[in-house]
């Protein structure tokens, strides 16, 4: 049996990799809450890190430390570590996997969503990484696995932010997983596909071709949990999950490249077309000369 085929099989059926403890970021739902689940009926020391109480959620999981903290200070994270650090549970792995969507670019670009984009997908990571820098320096190796997308490659006519925010993680997780290669700090990402959640459901703004196509490529948030649980047991940099969807965004990428009518002339989800700039001036009397 291969090495990598062994070591799946343990991290599947609970034994012990040498890791056991986990910081998750996100996990009212979605790919965070399967995380918290696949790691819990595991054993695992779980550190659950959202924005706000979840009752349900914490009389479900009573073995989990559920804290409040808002990823988007960078303060309040460098608190928790720092509590962390004292109590001496500090996690061998945290998933920093927070993240949303909005349509904040419709027929009027909606600058205060697409900075509550920003803060929650892009700071909302980037706030652990100073402090975890700052650690003195472990025995064993600390994965640090930002969840990116493989949309980072590619335009969303929609949610400008989270495209924006993606691609910025993408190329800061490029950088470190380089600048920390071979010390106690693993900078790893997950380009994930279409995953069903209630983010995916964010496809019904699209085109049916293009629903369709996300639909026939599409997973479950339990298969990604265990993936990304696989992913933290190496040092690989960087995951594309699934593979099957890769050949779709290359095609939307190539699309958009090739064929720049593919976001001209859109009608935007208010059902008004943008008035070009010729009609603009039109519109507005003759410009000053």
């Amino acid at each position: 049996m291969a090495p990598a085929v062994a070591l799946a099989m343990a991290v599947d059926a609970g034994l012990d990799t040498g890791l056991d403890t986990v910081l998750i970021t996100g996990t009212t739902s979605g790919i965070g809450r399967a995380l918290l689940e696949h790691y819990a009926a595991r054993g695992w020391r779980v550190v659950s890190v959202n924005r706000r109480r979840v009752p349900e959620l914490e009389a479900a999981f009573p073995s989990v430390h559920f804290a409040c903290v808002d990823v988007r200070s960078k303060d309040d994270v460098a608190t928790l570590l720092s509590n962390l650090e004292q109590a001496g549970t500090l996690p061998d792995v945290f998933i920093l996997n927070a993240g949303i969507n909005r349509i904040d670019n419709d027929e009027r670009f909606d600058l205060a969503a697409f900075r509550e984009v920003l803060d929650t997908n892009l700071h909302g990571v980037v706030n652990f990484i100073e402090p975890l820098t700052r650690l003195a320096p472990g025995a064993a190796v600390r994965h640090v696995i930002a969840i990116s997308s493989m949309a980072s490659y590619v335009g969303n006519p929609y949610g400008l932010g989270y495209h924006a925010s993606k691609r910025a993680l993408t190329s800061c997780f490029d950088v470190w997983s380089k600048m920390y290669r071979g010390t106690d700090l693993a900078f790893q990402q997950v380009m994930l596909g279409p995953v069903r959640t209630t983010m995916y459901n964010m496809a019904g703004r699209f085109p049916a071709w293009m629903a369709w196509g996300k639909n026939a490529f599409a997973v479950s948030a339990e298969a990604t949990a265990r993936a990304i649980a696989r992913l933290a047991t190496t040092r690989k940099r960087k995951l594309f999950f699934p593979w099957r969807a890769v050949p779709l965004y290359l095609g939307m990428w190539i699309a958009q490249s090739v064929l720049s009518v593919f976001l001209l002339g859109r009608r935007t989800s208010a059902g008004l077309a943008r008035r070009t700039p010729e009609a603009g001036r039109g519109a507005g009397g003759q410009a000053p000369g």
